[in-house]
């Protein structure tokens, strides 16, 4: 079922019901973005601009960053035809408007949806972009900025932050102001934005109940100052509609509206939310749609069994096969090597045949694939299939429980071997690609900041 075909009760449309209140900021607020601030390069939200102007309700962010084009979704208090303006000059926003690239104005309507994705086009490749929200002339957000990735014919310099799972509970999101002195190109969210589900008591799965879970998570300040000069990537896992969710939930479509009113995607709705991202020619990174299409978990294995759905499966394969890029990057927001009853283990032939894909791609080009997961609530690398060219690498929590207090035996069953494993704080992981040595590195943090691990692949 799509949300079109949701009757107005199941929608239960109302206006967003975010928040403003402050949530309390670390006690010192991290080094490098204080002197950031105070450079005028960005600024942070609740500053003088964005406090005066009230359309807003949060600042912008961008998301689905390409070599040429990028989506900044707002979030509006009342209705308001807004635009979004952009330059590779900071000082444009001051010195003259005529140096200013808008975009075309659109409306946007709170009784209906406070969401506005606005799409740029034409950007510079591998440039730092600065942009802010307009309301006619008057600019009513701050002056944020992102960086876009090399050509898609071109090597460059690029680097992608990426971990999982955020529970509002956990509040602040201190470990974004760790990911932020990274000065990471994008960040990769691998889902669980937020825990809709929870507390189990609260849970009743509405446009209105999902759309204030979203609205409490977006509203962390530790969020938004990453966001401010960082774009995101997203996908979602289960807790977005509710705990192990399979293809056939009744408010699957309703959570995927909702979904993408905070944490948009440039995904063809035939597909959920699978997409593809250019990010220079040595790089690509696939984002799987794990929970829109997938069977349901106590299905016996076999050929119909399935994660992806045939749909998705086809064309990802497809577009996979076709890629030229050295780094196949894929997003997957349960781990590829897991056994658990909701992760690849537990849809073995589905996986297995995306892994002879993996593996053709080594052997035929060279090709190394990286999966990058979540959703186990700790670090770890899965190294068992690296020798054909398939390295796993899976990060998290930014802000949940962690499973290593809660499970005395998980520690023991995933450190035999030799390879990483962490599980004693927040984490998040850090691929740089070198355009120069055409090499990966992958980097762990924990939420101090402290280095884990680091490798080159």
């Amino acid at each position: 079922m799509k949300f079109d075909d949701l009757t107005d009760q199941q929608r239960a449309v109302s206006i967003d019901a975010a928040r403003d209140e402050d949530y309390p900021d670390s006690p010192a607020r991290r080094r490098w973005f204080r002197g950031l601030a105070a450079t005028g390069v960005v600024s942070t939200p609740g500053s003088a601009v964005f406090a005066k102007s009230r359309v807003l309700i949060r600042p912008p962010a961008v998301f689905d960053v390409s070599d040429a084009s990028a989506i900044v979704n707002l979030h509006a208090n009342e209705a308001s035809t807004l635009s979004v303006a952009w330059s590779v000059d900071r000082a444009a926003f001051a010195d003259n408007a005529d140096r200013l690239t808008r975009s075309a104005p659109q409306a946007v309507d709170p009784t209906r949806s406070s969401a506005l994705n606005v799409s740029l086009s034409r950007l510079p490749s591998a440039a730092t972009i600065y942009y802010a929200a307009y309301r006619a002339s008057e600019r009513i957000s701050e002056i944020q900025q992102f960086n876009t990735p090399p050509r898609a014919n071109a090597r460059g310099d690029f680097s992608l932050a990426f971990s999982g799972d955020m529970e509002e509970r956990y509040q602040p999101f201190r470990i974004f102001d760790v990911v932020a002195e990274q000065r990471a190109d994008a960040f990769l969210h691998l889902g669980d934005t937020i825990y809709a589900d929870i507390p189990r008591r609260d849970f009743s799965p509405s446009l209105n109940h999902y759309r204030r879970k979203h609205a409490t998570n977006r509203d962390d300040r530790s969020l938004q100052r990453l966001m401010a000069s960082t774009a995101f990537i997203a996908t979602w896992d289960d807790h977005e509609i509710e705990n192990d969710a399979h293809g056939g939930h009744a408010s699957m479509a309703l959570a995927e509206h909702v979904f993408r009113e905070y944490w948009p995607a440039r995904a063809e709705p035939s597909f959920g939310l699978y997409r593809k991202l250019a990010l220079g020619s040595d790089l690509e990174l696939f984002v799987l749609d794990t929970r829109r299409f997938r069977s349901v978990q106590s299905m016996d294995d076999g050929p119909n069994k399935t994660m992806l759905g045939p749909a998705q499966k086809l064309r990802f394969l497809k577009d996979f096969s076709a890629s030229k890029a050295k780094y196949r990057l894929i997003a997957t927001s349960v781990p590829f090597h897991g056994a658990s009853k909701d992760a690849w283990g537990n849809y073995a032939t589905e996986r297995d045949e995306l892994l002879d894909a993996f593996r053709a791609a080594r052997r035929e080009h060279d090709a190394t694939t990286v999966l990058l997961s979540a959703d186990y609530h700790f670090a770890r690398e899965w190294p068992r299939n690296e020798k054909q060219g398939v390295y796993e690498f899976m990060a998290g929590p930014l802000a949940t429980f962690l499973t290593f207090e809660k499970d005395n035996g998980a520690r023991e069953r995933h450190t035999r071997g030799n390879h990483f494993v962490f599980g004693d704080r927040f984490n998040f992981g850090l691929l740089r690609y070198v355009a120069q040595t055409r090499e990966l590195k992958v980097s762990y943090f924990d939420d101090t900041g402290k280095l884990l691990h680091s490798r080159t692949i």
